[in-house]
């Protein structure tokens, strides 16, 4: 079996100055311009550093190739949805089960539309991620050692309710909650109902609701 190389380590300098940093998000920008557009197999580095307007060379400072760049693009996908869906959520808790109540609810109509606003990625880039992570065996570990951490960062939110949940199985319940929620609004993102957004994203949130609480 092929030996799974460590995410991001290669020979690429991580930049520490303001000028460094606004180059790299520049050729970050590029790539995923350009996968929207071409795919992930018609472009190449050349082709990235072109539309970023800086030198082929300036390129392999920052990224050994482009799939250096695919897996940075991929990873921020999950970093934001962790800072800005579960990490900006304070959840409260309270002596009385209707108040505890009340709170896991607003955490799930958090979660599901906080989930959604960080699909706000391209669909053409969306869609092209997806194929690589069906076709790529590293990408596919790298995707799900990112989920893990989501799905536990929900886990904990949900042991803290556990009196209010009716769930006995936390971890699995966790593990299947985030891989529903993920995809359905992942679905709704792309637009393959016909039904509205506002609509699917209330009856997915009810649905959570019903599964989940007393």
């Amino acid at each position: 079996m092929k030996k799974l190389t460590p995410y991001l380590r290669n020979k690429a300098r991580i930049p520490k100055q303001a000028r460094g940093i606004k180059t790299k998000e520049k050729i970050i920008a590029a790539a995923a311009a350009l996968l929207s557009q071409k795919g992930y197999h018609n472009i190449d580095t050349p082709e990235i550093a072109a539309k970023a307007k800086v030198a082929t060379g300036t390129f392999y400072s920052y990224f050994n190739n482009k799939r250096d760049i695919f897996l940075e693009i991929m990873h921020r996908k999950y970093k934001n949805a962790d800072e800005k869906v579960f990490s900006i959520y304070i959840p409260k808790y309270h002596k009385n089960k209707v108040d505890n109540y009340r709170e896991v609810k607003r955490m799930i109509h958090f979660m599901i539309n906080g989930d959604y606003m960080e699909y706000n990625t391209n669909p053409q880039l969306l869609k092209e991620m997806l194929a690589m992570i069906l076709l790529d065996k590293e990408i596919e570990e790298k995707r799900l050692t990112e989920e893990r951490k989501l799905i536990n960062i929900l886990l904990s939110y949900m042991k803290n309710y556990k009196k209010n949940i009716r769930i006995s199985d936390l971890e699995a319940s966790a593990a299947l909650l985030y891989k529903m929620m993920d995809n359905m609004v992942l679905q709704i993102k792309l637009d393959t109902t016909g039904v509205s957004k506002k609509r699917l994203l209330k009856e997915i949130e009810d649905m959570v609701c019903r599964y989940l609480l007393n």
